[in-house]
């Protein structure tokens, strides 16, 4: 795990609303195939997965998940909606780009964040960056407190 600072980040994306899981990997593959055909899938481009709603307070039928790319500010109009994601501290977590990688996270994360001032008013950031995929690897994005950040 690493301690990273993000600035505000705008995002290009597409939102579903409905239960988690096999609905988002689709979702993710529609995306890419949208910035495929308008030439945006690139070297340098990365891509958020964002949950917006807690499963265990929020019914299936109204989890809302985005996905969305990063904007540099060197793309193309997308025809796609913008939004600001805010930016802060984050507690970033390396994991294997599978199935089982990924859910082995999401199972052990509240062991991997019991020390950590987890900000619980912001979601969990998927980052796929095209390097890291290529390694087989994506990021967790955990947010943290600002205020309780001294010593990590």
């Amino acid at each position: 795990m690493t301690i990273e600072k993000l600035g505000d980040m705008q995002i290009a994306y597409m939102r579903r609303t409905g239960g988690y899981g096999e609905g988002n990997r689709q979702l993710m593959e529609q995306f890419k195939r949208y910035l495929g055909e308008r030439a945006l899938l690139r070297e340098n481009t990365t891509i958020l997965g964002i949950a917006l709603d807690d499963p265990a307070q929020i019914p299936e039928d109204r989890q809302r998940y985005d996905v969305g790319m990063i904007l540099t500010g060197r793309e193309a109009p997308c025809g796609l909606p913008v939004r600001t994601i805010a930016g802060g501290r984050w507690a970033v977590f390396e994991v294997p780009h599978t199935e089982e990688g990924v859910s082995d996270f999401w199972r052990d994360l509240p062991q991997l964040a019991a020390r950590l001032p987890v900000d619980g008013t912001r979601p969990i950031l998927e980052r796929y960056a095209r390097p890291k995929v290529s390694a087989h690897i994506c990021e967790f994005c955990v947010p943290l407190r600002e205020s309780k950040l001294r010593g990590i």
